[in-house]
Formats: structure tokens, C-alpha cells, sequence
């Protein structure tokens, strides 16, 4: 008995059929990812360094993937050990970054001094928060992800989250207050 044979093109079919509910998926995910890398990196390069590794993790892996599980937090798991992996490679390898990143031409010179002095308190109170406190603070603030939600990407308990939660409003607004804004000399 003679095999059958496939037309050329079925393997092309098949490939066809799951790229496009991946490439949506990318679509549909890809600022989420971005904003946790962005905030537990410290930078849009390596953000973007970080969000193609997640989805490039996430491809690897997609077939292992449950249907009916929640698909974003599957994600942002996958965005949060990448950025854990790359933030321990930092530490052993210690190289030396920008002080700060390039601002945009469109606003006058006096609102973009205050929006970066703002900009630059925040990312040196939220550079002193925990890993785990400041992806806590992501997940709230950035993705409104809901405690339990936090809870599992995180791999913590739900009281344990909003401790961290708590937590890192506390401490940022304490060290938001003690900074006198530029607006106060005048």
C-alpha cells in the first residue's frame, strides 16, 4: 500500500494556523510585557531586550500552554524570570548604564527639567523597593492585575501581596514627600 502523501504546502498550513493566534497574542500582550520589564529593569532598551526574550520564552513553550488558564499572567511569570534572570546577570557583571535617557524635542526646556527630576525620584524610590515588592507595585499599579492574581504570578500569598503592596505605597510616598518640589522655591 502506497503512503499517503501530503501536498507540499500542508506542513505550510499547519504552521499558518498556529502563527497567526501566536502573532495575536504577541499583539495583544506585548505593551503589558513591556511595562513590567520596563519597571523591573530600569530602561527601555533592556525592556525591549526582555519582552522579545519573554515571547521568544513563550513560543519555546506555548504547546505546554493549559487552555482556559489565564494567558496574560502566564505571560508576565515568563517576563518576571526573565527579568530575574537578566537582573542576576547585572549584578555578576556589573557594566556601567546611561544616567538617564534622551527627553523628547516637544516640550519647553523648564517642564522637562521637572518632569525628569520627578521622573528621577520616583525611579530612585522604586529602585530601593524589593524585587518582589516592585513587581508587587507593577502588577497593581501598571497591569490592574487583582491580588490573587499577583499572588500566583508571583508565586507569594495573597496577604503576602497586598503586605507588599502596602508596603511600596508606603515607602514611595514617604521618600516622594520628604523631596521638596521644584514648584516650592518659587
Amino acid at each position: 500500500m502506497k503512503e499517503r502523501e501530503l501536498p507540499a504546502d500542508a506542513n505550510d498550513r499547519e504552521i499558518l494556523a498556529v502563527k497567526p493566534d501566536f502573532t495575536s497574542l504577541v499583539h495583544e500582550h506585548w505593551d503589558a510585557v513591556f511595562r513590567l520589564a520596563r519597571t523591573l529593569a530600569g530602561n527601555d532598551h533592556a525592556a525591549e531586550d526582555l519582552t522579545q526574550e519573554t515571547f521568544l520564552r513563550a513560543m519555546s513553550r506555548y504547546q505546554a500552554f493549559v487552555a482556559g488558564t489565564n494567558l496574560r499572567a502566564w505571560l508576565l511569570r515568563i517576563a518576571t524570570n526573565a527579568c530575574f534572570d537578566e537582573l542576576r546577570k547585572r549584578k555578576r557583571a556589573r557594566p556601567q548604564s546611561l544616567e538617564q535617557e534622551v527627553p523628547g524635542q516637544d516640550a519647553p526646556p523648564e517642564h522637562r527639567l521637572e518632569t525628569a527630576e520627578q521622573a528621577a525620584l520616583a525611579k530612585a524610590a522604586l529602585e530601593d523597593l524589593s524585587e518582589l515588592t516592585r513587581l508587587v507595585f507593577h502588577l497593581r499599579v501598571q497591569e490592574e492585575l487583582s491580588f490573587r492574581e499577583i499572588a500566583e504570578l508571583a508565586e507569594t500569598t495573597e496577604q503576602s501581596a497586598r503586605w507588599h503592596m502596602h508596603h511600596a505605597r508606603t515607602k514611595l510616598l514617604a521618600r516622594l514627600e520628604a523631596t521638596p518640589s521644584p514648584r516650592d522655591d518659587r
